[in-house]
């Protein structure tokens, strides 16, 4: 789901895409919050010379302010998408439902309803790229950050942030701006039209953002 971002901005940087627990070639792997954030920190350390520009989507977004809390000196910047939204409190609940059927649906119901996505949100260029079979690694994900605030997870980072969102995406914006207050050097992109997945939705637009963010931040050290 990255190849647009990849194919882009790798003529001007060193462009890494791993998959996390639990997706694409770690499919067959359970996802564990503590294990994802160490293969982070291992490829940064052997692929980056110990410090990089972290671009987290989502449930990688949720991944990407932990690591940031936990080891901000290996990052020169953060950009969040789709991600601005608080799994805690009572709307918790929705996450819950979410994760406990994307836990139980028979696969091949799973993977029907990603190939609609894929036709009905994309174009035929794209649309193929959101497909395969993530979704129990996902609800394993969604759980690991469940019921803990990861705004407050950014508030200590010292490196500049940028938040990327989907204009349409309204659950995932509605806490935007507290991640916005939180952040120390912050600042909120939204592409319009796009809904979650906001990468494939207008690549050229998110492509620019994170180019001009990486340029901006490839010299600064805090």
């Amino acid at each position: 789901m990255w190849q647009p971002q990849a194919r882009a901005l790798s003529h001007s940087f060193r462009v890494l895409v791993p998959d996390l627990p639990g997706h694409g070639v770690h499919t067959g792997i359970r996802f564990h919050l503590n294990e994802a954030i160490e293969g982070l920190k291992k490829l940064i350390d052997t692929e980056a010379n110990g410090r990089a520009v972290l671009v987290g989507m989502s449930l990688g977004g949720y991944v990407s302010m932990e690591f940031a809390s936990r080891y901000p000196e290996k990052l020169s910047g953060l950009v969040l998408m789709s991600c601005t939204a608080e799994p805690t409190g009572p709307g918790a609940a929705l996450y819950w439902a979410g994760t406990w059927v994307a836990s139980t649906a028979p696969t091949p119901w799973l993977s029907a309803f990603k190939r609609f996505i894929g036709r009905f949100f994309f174009s035929a260029e794209l649309g193929h790229l959101v497909r395969g079979n993530h979704f129990r690694g996902g609800a394993q994900g969604v759980r690991s950050i469940m019921w803990k605030s990861s705004a407050e997870k950014i508030r200590d980072f010292p490196g500049p942030i940028l938040f990327i969102n989907g204009q349409r995406d309204y659950p995932f914006r509605s806490y935007e701006r507290r991640f916005l207050r939180a952040a120390r050097q912050g600042r909120l992109e939204h592409i319009p039209g796009a809904y979650h997945v906001c990468n494939l939705d207008d690549p050229e637009r998110v492509n620019r953002l994170i180019r001009e963010f990486a340029e901006s931040v490839s010299d600064r050290s805090y």
